[in-house]
């Protein structure tokens, strides 16, 4: 969190009351697999980076630029905080038909049994790598976590200004999600999300990954019968 403020921190002297988006997701997926996948976006809108280019250029308010220019300003932008490196991410361009520009860190973490301890210490720290970290505790067949979630982003700095703010926490489970805390939850269960510009204490949720062993059983069954049907009705007619 604490780079993510220094980003935006760069660009308040270019803010309008106009409008600017600004935004900041932390993205856990585990897959059915159990695989872990961690992502880290931080964007900011062309009506921001325009700001900044006409700052810089002492440029008049209605100059367009091309997004070439624009995304040098970008990269300039990230170049200020030690260009964003996470250890161990995948950097790669993130960009939307909505008109946001940055970077998006991708890491994949493994089994999520390598994850899972007695004592969970993950935090959102910005992707810094820690080999030991736990992410969850298993209860039964169910993976279960809680931590904290750290203080609530500040946007006292730009109080009076109108700037949308998206600073959340994302999950994207296999299953449907047994509990949770989270401020918005999709419809079908699995994604849960976190809005971190409240103060909401901690993070938990529990899960489970599907158990498809009776699935399995029934299909045995079914074949079963079919095969059995069938040599009953061919020596049927045969006879």
């Amino acid at each position: 969190m604490k780079k993510l403020k220094y980003f935006l921190a760069l660009s308040l002297v270019v803010l309008l009351a106009s409008g600017c988006e600004m935004v900041a997701h932390y993205e856990t997926t585990i897959s059915s697999n159990k695989n872990v996948t961690q992502r880290i976006i931080i964007a900011v809108d062309n009506e921001m980076i325009e700001g900044m280019l006409s700052m810089e250029n002492m440029d008049e308010d209605n100059t367009s630029y091309t997004e070439e220019e624009k995304w040098n300003m970008v990269d300039s932008m990230f170049e200020e905080e030690g260009n964003f490196d996470y250890e161990g991410f995948i950097k790669e361009r993130y960009e939307t038909a909505e008109g946001l520009k940055g970077y998006q860190y991708t890491r994949e973490l493994g089994n999520i049994d390598a994850l899972t301890g007695d004592v969970i210490n993950f935090t959102l720290n910005d992707g810094t790598s820690d080999e030991s970290y736990v992410m969850f505790q298993k209860r039964g067949n169910n993976y279960f976590t809680e931590f904290d979630a750290g203080e609530p982003f500040d946007t006292s700095d730009t109080e009076g200004y109108d700037i949308d703010y998206d600073v959340k926490y994302i999950v994207n489970l296999p299953t449907k999600a047994i509990s949770n805390n989270a401020t918005e939850v999709s419809e079908n269960g699995k994604t849960l999300t976190w809005d971190l510009t409240q103060d909401i204490g901690t993070i938990s949720y529990e899960f489970a990954f599907s158990n498809n062993t009776v699935m399995y059983i029934i299909i045995g069954i079914l074949v079963v019968c079919a095969i059995v049907a069938f040599v009953l009705l061919n020596k049927k007619k045969k006879n």
